[in-house]
């Protein structure tokens, strides 16, 4: 006789959330054709088509280049403009981004935070819908969830091959988005902190991951030196910034401004810091101000600023979303404050999500900008729900598992 299922102990399972997770995000993905919906979508695919020919991606493309290389490479396959096949191999990423985000909750909480981990991300709107765009998001995602992952087992207990994955991770986390300096950043100084406990073993392999980090990224610096690139920072946010600070409608809630006529000049980090340097200097209360608000405003639950128009981008879709996240952050709160496990480790996942947010408001804050640490976000929920409500606990988990079993 076929013994029945045990739907109480398989809907317990981080796994069979994992799964969830991969049909969503196939369905999803299978919905979308092979259109595009944002605009951006058309600059990475000038970009991948540049290095599909051999061009290459030129002075004036202001895109990292992992994702172009990644869609290249899916033009390569699939043929030019196909994004079906993109998305294909995005689902990839997303699937390994479900996995990474598991581990990393089941090592911070254990099995019950990585089944509530695995349901959220399998399930969250705003990440499923990313698997689908053709941004780097999800690879992003991907990158900072690893790096996060490696970070806590680095603090945990320092291994050569763990320096040699936290030194690849930052380089391609900074190969696909200048902005991931921050969180990582953070990270890394969390790390510097647990220097009180593994001390000189730790040290060491902090110096090898940032030497690997070095060898991973000096191919495209040397690349960029060959073309004789101006090392722009950030071209992209400094233009949004630049638009933030003179559009009559942007610009509405900003105390520093300047004349809607004023040239867009592309700075280098150095002139960048020193720019905004002397801002700060001459408009110490205007600067605070702005700075203020948009890191208030990355945290604003219902998507703003949104200007594409689709089936996405429709009222009641902003304010579904806008309660989801309102949800999740509430929640994440709950797991920042009073959340199952260490201490150390929820507040190495707040790093990597006020780092984001600190980073992003010296510039433009947007929705879209705080979906690569919802991750993050999402594991502090699920320790402050395991912690908080033992109802859920006891059924998630009726009969415990060895560590080595779970996701």
């Amino acid at each position: 006789m076929r013994r029945p299922i045990d739907w109480r102990r398989l809907l317990s399972s981080p796994w069979t959330w994992v799964l969830v997770g991969a049909v969503l995000r196939m369905a999803h993905i299978l919905s979308l054709g092979n259109r595009y919906f944002f605009g951006d979508t058309a600059e990475y695919e000038a970009a991948a088509l540049r290095i599909l020919h051999g061009i290459g991606m030129g002075n004036t493309v202001p895109r990292a280049p992992l994702y172009p290389l990644f869609m290249a490479f899916s033009f390569w396959i699939g043929g030019e403009g196909n994004f079906v096949v993109t998305r294909l191999l995005k689902f990839v990423l997303a699937l390994g981004l479900i996995i990474v985000v598991t581990r990393l909750a089941y090592r911070m909480g254990g099995r019950t935070a990585a089944t509530l981990t695995a349901i959220g991300v399998a399930v969250a709107p705003t990440i499923v819908f990313v698997s689908g765009l053709l941004y780097p998001t999800t690879l992003y995602m991907l990158i900072l969830a690893s790096f996060t992952l490696v970070a806590w087992d680095l603090g945990e207990q320092p291994t050569v091959k763990r320096g040699l994955a936290l030194g690849a991770l930052f380089a391609l986390g900074w190969l696909t988005d200048q902005v991931f300096l921050a969180p990582a950043g953070a990270i890394v100084l969390w790390l510097l902190w647990r220097l009180r406990v593994h001390g000189t073993a730790l040290a060491r392999t902090l110096a090898l991951a940032a030497i690997t980090a070095a060898a991973v990224a000096l191919p495209y610096l040397l690349m960029l030196e060959s073309q004789g690139n101006d090392r722009v920072f950030m071209r992209k946010a400094q233009t949004v910034l630049h638009s933030a600070r003179t559009d009559p409608v942007l610009s509405r809630e900003r105390w520093v401004k300047f004349p809607p006529d004023t040239p867009f000049e592309p700075l280098s980090p150095h002139a960048f810091l020193l720019r905004e340097g002397r801002l700060f200097a001459e408009h110490p209360v205007a600067y605070t101000h702005d700075w203020l608000w948009e890191f208030l405003h990355f945290f604003r639950p219902v998507p703003d600023r949104v200007q594409s128009e689709n089936r996405y981008t429709q009222p009641i879709v902003l304010y579904v979303g806008g309660l989801y996240f309102l949800a999740l952050l509430t929640l994440a709160i709950l797991g920042l404050g009073f959340g199952q496990g260490p201490k150390r480790g929820r507040w190495l996942l707040a790093a990597a999500v006020l780092a984001t947010a600190a980073f992003y408001s010296f510039f433009f804050t947007q929705a879209r900008y705080r979906i690569p640490i919802e991750p993050h976000l999402l594991v502090l929920a699920a320790l402050g729900v395991q912690h908080a409500f033992p109802r859920v606990r006891e059924a998630l988990d009726p009969a415990p598992t060895p560590r080595n079993d779970a996701a």
